[in-house]
C-alpha cells in the first residue's frame, strides 16, 4: 500500500490541521449548548481534551534524512484521551469567529500613557539647588585650593559657580488603562445556585473578552454591587455578599457615572459597563436607570449591558429599557434563564445589531 511521504516540519501541521477539525465538535457544543466554562486563569493557556478519537500516527521514515511517513487518522487505542493547552489568543479568535462577534476596540484609540517626572539626574544649571552634591564639590574644591584645611585652621568653604549642582526632572511614561469595565450586580436578589453560576459564566467571558481585544494589563476590571446602597467590592466579594433587604439599582448606575467623569480621562478611556440583577425594582427606579444611560452614561461609554438574571414575573427593568434601546449600539438589554441562553445572551451584548443569530 503507498503511504504519501510527509517532511518532520509538515507533520506538525498535519497534526494541528487534525486538531482544528476536531475543536469543530467542542465549538458546536459551546454554541448549542452555552458551554463556555473553559477559560483559563489570568488569559492562560485553555486546557482541551478530547476523549475516544483516534489521533494521526506519524512515523518516521528510516530511509530518509528527518523525512516520515504521515497515516492519517490511524486506529488509536479504545477510550484514548489527548489532552493539550490552546493558547487563550487563539481560543479567543475561534470564540470571535463562530460566534460573529466584532472586535471591541475604537478607531484611533492608542496606547494611553501618563507622564511623571522624577529628579534621578543633576546639572551644573537648573532650577532647584541640590545643597548636598553642591556641599561635597565645594567641599573637595575648598581642600584643594587649601582654603579649607581644619589643621592649620581653615574652614572656610568657597561655593563656586562650577561647583553647584542641580536636580533635572526626567520624564517618565507610564502606562494607564484603555478599557475600564465596570460589572454591577443586584445582592437584593437570591444570588445562590443556578442564578450565581449563570451571573459567574457570563463575567467571566465578558472579563475574557475585554482582555482579549485591548490586552491583558491594559483593562481595569471593577465590581459593584448594591440593595438600597451603592459600593466597590472585589471580584470574590461580588459573588459572595449577603444578600439584603431592598434594592435600588439606580444607585450603582449613579456611582459607576460618578467614577468614570471623576477618576479617567473620559476623551480617552473606553468604558464597558454590565449590570445583572432580577429586574424587579420599586418606584421610579428604572425612569431613573433610563435618564442616567440616555444623558450620562451612553455618550461616553462603548457598551453598556443589561441582563436580567432568572427573572420573576414582576421583573420589569427589561420591559421597561426594551423597547428605547431596541437594535441599539450601545446599550444592549437582554436576560438569561438558563446555561442553554448563555451563547445568545454573548451575542446580544457584543454582536453586531443587525447580525441574525
Amino acid at each position: 500500500m503507498h503511504e504519501d511521504k510527509i517532511t518532520s516540519d509538515e507533520s506538525e501541521g498535519v497534526f494541528n490541521e487534525f486538531i482544528e477539525d476536531q475543536l469543530e465538535d467542542i465549538f458546536e457544543d459551546i454554541i448549542n449548548n452555552g458551554g463556555i466554562d473553559r477559560f483559563g486563569e489570568n488569559n492562560s493557556d485553555i486546557i482541551i481534551e478530547m476523549d475516544d478519537i483516534n489521533p494521526p500516527i506519524l512515523v518516521h521514515d528510516d530511509g530518509g534524512s528527518g523525512g516520515g511517513r504521515g497515516r492519517g487518522a490511524g486506529p488509536g487505542r479504545e477510550g484514548e484521551t489527548i489532552r493539550f493547552n490552546l493558547p487563550f489568543k487563539n481560543f479567543m479568535e475561534l470564540i470571535a469567529q463562530k460566534l460573529k462577534l466584532p472586535n471591541l476596540t475604537k478607531e484611533g484609540k492608542g496606547k494611553i500613557k501618563e507622564f511623571s517626572y522624577t529628579f534621578k539626574t543633576f546639572g551644573p544649571v537648573g532650577v532647584i539647588l541640590d545643597k548636598k552634591r553642591t556641599f561635597k564639590r565645594a567641599l573637595k574644591s575648598s581642600v584643594s585650593a587649601g582654603i579649607y584645611d581644619p589643621d592649620k585652621d581653615k574652614y572656610e568653604i568657597a561655593i563656586r559657580r562650577k561647583d553647584k549642582r542641580y536636580k533635572l526632572p526626567k520624564r517618565e511614561e507610564k502606562p494607564k488603562y484603555k478599557a475600564v469595565v465596570f460589572y454591577m450586580g443586584d445582592i437584593s436578589y437570591s444570588t445562590y445556585g443556578e442564578r450565581l453560576e449563570l451571573e459567574k459564566r457570563l463575567v467571566n467571558f465578558i472579563h475574557s473578552w475585554v482582555d482579549f481585544n485591548y490586552g491583558p494589563g491594559n483593562v481595569d476590571h471593577r465590581f459593584f454591587v448594591h440593595d438600597s446602597e451603592a459600593y466597590e467590592v472585589n471580584a470574590d466579594e461580588f459573588y459572595n455578599i449577603s444578600n439584603a433587604g431592598g434594592t435600588r439599582a439606580s444607585i450603582v448606575f449613579d456611582l459607576i457615572n460618578q467614577i468614570a467623569f471623576n477618576e479617567y480621562e473620559v476623551p480617552m478611556t473606553n468604558f464597558y459597563a454590565f449590570y445583572f440583577g432580577d429586574g424587579e425594582l420599586f418606584g421610579d427606579d428604572s425612569k431613573q436607570i433610563s435618564e442616567l444611560l440616555k444623558k450620562s452614561l451612553k455618550p461616553v461609554f462603548n457598551r453598556i449591558g443589561i441582563v436580567e438574571v432568572k427573572p420573576s414575573s414582576i421583573s420589569q427593568l427589561k420591559k421597561e429599557l426594551s423597547e428605547q434601546y431596541k437594535q441599539d449600539q450601545v446599550v444592549r438589554v437582554t436576560e438569561i434563564h438558563d446555561k442553554s441562553h448563555t451563547v445568545r445572551v454573548i451575542r446580544d451584548l457584543f454582536g453586531e445589531v443587525n447580525a441574525k443569530h
